[in-house]
């Protein structure tokens, strides 16, 4: 007897995108889609005929930011356009994976001095404050995603030049539009694609290896409850074949995880969705992490081996915020489609913020 899709604890697969994120109504599509939304317009949710405060308000509690993860055998990058618009941060961080150190290249500015794009062809995430820039070209439908940032160096910083683009067309794609409510959604698109590029600092060149290269494309536009919270894990390699293998586990806000959550694992261009997860940490944030789910799908551990910290506030009042960088081990299988994550390197988010 053929087993019911109705029992089966992965979500619905992905379908064909909408043309636009929110409809004429004022209606967010919900969904999970394999490609690009057109119309990033999450202002539009404040409704049709909605006054230019309306509008204000709303875009005022949106999370915005367009990041990225990139590296090669040797090290792994963070970089970040970010905005909360009470502040905004440019993020270029680097894990020198076999020594266990991290270099940080960051600024916090004024929200004006950053622009998150809405919409993922022909626009630009940039920001520049100081001599150091990030900028993010994204050209999804002509098949590549520029990733440009520069730092001249200062107050023990030595200076950085990274350049480089992201093949889009051979990479697998992971749009959700995620109910926290009715009229309260998150917005994110991942994906996993070679990236080829070079990383200098200080004058040389340490990265990125010739064919060894990878990219995660993160967009990512909220409108989270307070205090907003979540917890996440990722990785991503580049197999001696040249394909991009990585995963993608989240335990955020959503309505109804087992049908609305973004965890999937990429194998070359093929995205294979997974059941809601859950993170223990029985030693807190910089020991072991362990994400797995109710099916046994999902049993991967998480060892931090570089600590990355950000709080706000006294005491972390307004934010506190643990991004540790680690190796992982254990299986990701869906039954079609299987993951060993043993030797991957990658990142975590345990993130708790009132602002």
């Amino acid at each position: 007897m053929a087993e019911d899709p109705s029992e089966s604890p992965l979500p619905p697969p992905r379908t064909a995108p909408p043309t636009a994120l929110v409809g004429e109504d004022g209606r967010y599509a919900f969904g999970t889609y394999d490609g690009p939304i057109a119309r990033v317009n999450p202002l539009d949710a404040a409704g049709p005929g909605a006054s230019r405060i309306e509008r204000v308000r709303r875009d005022l509690g949106l999370k915005e930011w367009q990041a990225f993860q990139l590296g090669d055998d040797d090290r792994f990058v963070l970089g970040a356009v970010y905005t909360a618009k009470a502040m905004a941060l440019l993020q270029l961080l680097v894990v020198d994976k076999q020594a266990a150190t991290i270099t940080r290249w960051e600024r916090k500015l004024a929200p004006w001095r950053v622009a998150v794009a809405r919409g993922l062809t022909g626009t630009r995430s940039y920001g520049h404050v100081g001599g150091f820039s990030i900028t993010v070209g994204n050209d999804l439908s002509g098949g590549s995603l520029t990733v440009d940032a520069t730092h001249p160096g200062r107050r023990g910083l030595a200076p950085l030049e990274l350049h480089g683009a992201g093949r889009t067309g051979d990479a697998g794609h992971l749009v959700i539009v995620h109910p926290f409510s009715d009229r309260r959604a998150l917005y994110s698109h991942k994906a996993m694609m070679p990236f080829d590029g070079t990383l200098r600092i200080g004058g040389a060149t340490v990265g990125i290896g010739a064919e060894r290269g990878f990219l995660i494309l993160d967009d990512h536009h909220g409108d989270y409850p307070r205090p907003m919270r979540y917890d996440w894990v990722t990785a991503v390699r580049r197999t001696d074949d040249g394909r991009v293998e990585g995963f993608n586990l989240t335990r955020n806000q959503v309505r109804d995880p087992d049908v609305h959550n973004e965890n999937a694992i990429w194998i070359g261009d093929a995205v294979h969705r997974l059941p809601a997860i859950v993170v223990d940490r029985p030693e807190g944030p910089h020991g072991p992490w362990h994400a797995h789910d109710g099916a046994g799908m999902v049993d991967v551990r998480f060892t931090p081996t570089v600590r990355s910290t950000m709080h706000v506030g006294p005491r972390r009042s307004l934010a506190e915020y643990y991004a540790p960088y680690g190796w992982f081990e254990g299986t990701i299988d869906t039954g079609t489609a299987r993951l060993d994550v043993d030797g991957m390197f990658g990142m975590g988010e345990q993130k708790l913020i009132r602002l």
